[in-house]
């Protein structure tokens, strides 16, 4: 775990030092925490040529800046081809604008569908997402919106059978909801990551309930934009006193880094950052272990491959909610 903790400080410390950087300091850290969950060093040099980059490319007004300039700038950095991938994801936020309004999400959104593009043609997607939505704001019309776009996108991406999934996770949902959890966006959220996991809405929901409730009893709360992560948690392990050791040493050691403090950086981000860390140190793991005989990480839609698609859609959420939190907070 060390050597996680270490690279987030390094990576948070480079986000420092990104050259006209009016963003808030949950910007920097959650940008830094995507760097660091790539295992990738976060590169100060590319990320400004990338941030001038799309300048140079978008207009003042584009939803390509503001909030999600950083954001853009970061995950061109870690493209091998920047203006490549500039282009493609340009593209697709156009494509998406015809059936979806504009909004700092739909950039997330484009990003979601770029990186899945090699099993899922654009158009496809964008088509599946659209009809993802449409049911997912038919059973929650007040709960779903532009926030909601991302997940549409996962689900359009990784989903063989969008009516299925949609039907297992309005399943995981009521379980939830029946069983303590309050029934708002943070809990659809969950609900979203958990259809990527293997076994029925029950079993899942049942680990989920048995996670929060190990948590609540050490006073740990992964609450509000950062629940979903819980289901990230149950895909990694099963043994939830291991997770809550790692996780506490985590925390006390990220708290001791400038930065991080009490201070600096609000609870629920720390608690994201520390959880995000501890499960990408699982996946390590599982990335190396034989599961019945087979590598599951030479497989196409392999079980690791669907953790990291489940852990980058919920930080990109909860990053993305707690950045609009901190920025409506100081207006």
């Amino acid at each position: 775990m060390i050597y996680k903790i270490n690279l987030m400080v390094k990576n948070a410390n480079n986000f420092d030092n990104i050259k006209g950087l009016f963003e808030s300091n949950i910007f920097r850290k959650c940008n830094a925490l995507s760097v660091t969950l790539r295992d990738e060093v976060a590169d100060v040099s590319k990320i400004n040529y990338c941030r001038d980059l799309i300048k140079n490319n978008t207009s003042i007004f584009s939803n390509f800046r503001g909030n999600n300039l950083l954001t853009t700038a970061t995950n061109l950095s870690l493209e091998a081809f920047p203006e490549e991938a500039l282009r493609e994801v340009m593209k697709i936020y156009d494509k998406l604008k015809s059936e979806f309004s504009g909004s700092q999400y739909l950039i997330l959104t484009a990003w979601v569908i770029y990186n899945a593009k090699e099993r899922v043609t654009y158009d496809d997607a964008i088509r599946k997402m659209r009809k993802a939505y449409d049911i997912m704001k038919k059973n929650h019309f007040f709960l779903t919106g532009s926030d909601d776009y991302v997940a549409a996108a996962m689900i359009a991406t990784t989903s063989n059978n969008i009516e299925e999934t949609l039907e297992e996770i309005e399943e995981c949902y009521n379980i939830l909801k029946a069983n303590g959890f309050w029934g708002n966006n943070n809990l659809q959220a969950l609900s979203h990551i958990l259809s990527l996991g293997n076994g029925s809405a029950k079993e899942k929901c049942e680990k989920v309930i048995l996670l929060n409730k190990t948590l609540r009893e050490k006073k740990i709360y992964i609450k509000n934009y950062a629940l979903p992560l819980l289901g990230v948690i149950t895909f990694v392990t099963n043994d939830f006193e291991d997770f809550l050791n790692k996780y506490m040493m985590t925390i006390k050691e990220l708290k001791s880094h400038s930065g991080f403090g009490t201070f600096s950086l609000n609870c629920e981000v720390r608690n994201m950052i520390g959880a995000s860390l501890v499960c990408s140190k699982y996946l390590d793991e599982l990335k190396v272990m034989d599961i019945n005989n087979d590598k599951i990480i030479e497989t196409t839609n392999n079980t690791a491959l669907t953790i990291v698609i489940a852990m980058q859609a919920a930080t990109a959420a909860a990053c993305a909610s707690a950045a609009a939190a901190a920025s409506a907070s100081s207006n």
